[in-house]
């Protein structure tokens, strides 16, 4: 079992096509892991990191650890974004998964009610229509649309 006092989530990158058989290692591993569906050559393993690196040198996984370029260490994701890039994409089957950050960033956001309540993030206007964008570092965000109504400026929780 994972030492839950240095258990962080680590970022990867894998071949297509292997997800199935990367899940199923690592489950049968007992590592906790997220594996998005709408972009299933990410993977996001939540251990402590000497853990991490065994399964991936080890061979055990073909995976691609992602660095962070400003630590020059490994990508570690925070447990609240990860938790609420996961809600995003896994609650609202129109959401997306968007490694182009060529849109507009917005105001900071938290969602007050609804399904993804609790979630933070940015809200970004197209001509499409308003959107709620949960990033995952600098690596990837998950977009879905929003009523403006269901949001709040972060630090501001509507009742």
């Amino acid at each position: 079992m994972d030492n839950q006092d240095n258990t962080v989530w680590f970022a990867a990158t894998t071949r297509n096509g292997q997800w199935k058989k990367i899940a199923l290692t690592l489950s049968g591993l007992g590592v906790t892991f997220y594996i998005p569906k709408v972009y299933n050559t990410l993977l996001f393993l939540h251990t402590p990191k000497q853990r991490a690196l065994s399964i991936v040198n080890s061979g055990e996984i073909s995976a691609r650890f992602l660095i962070d370029h400003s630590t020059h260490t490994l990508l570690e994701v925070p447990q609240k974004q990860m938790e609420d890039f996961m809600r995003v994409l896994d609650e609202n089957p129109d959401a997306e998964c968007v490694n182009d950050f060529s849109f507009a960033k917005g105001d900071r956001v938290i969602v007050t009610s609804g399904s993804l309540k609790g979630v933070e993030g940015e809200v970004v206007e197209s001509p499409e229509g308003t959107f709620l964008v949960v990033s995952v570092s600098t690596l990837l965000a998950a977009k879905v649309r929003i009523s403006r109504k269901n949001v709040a400026p972060a630090g501001k929780k509507r009742q």
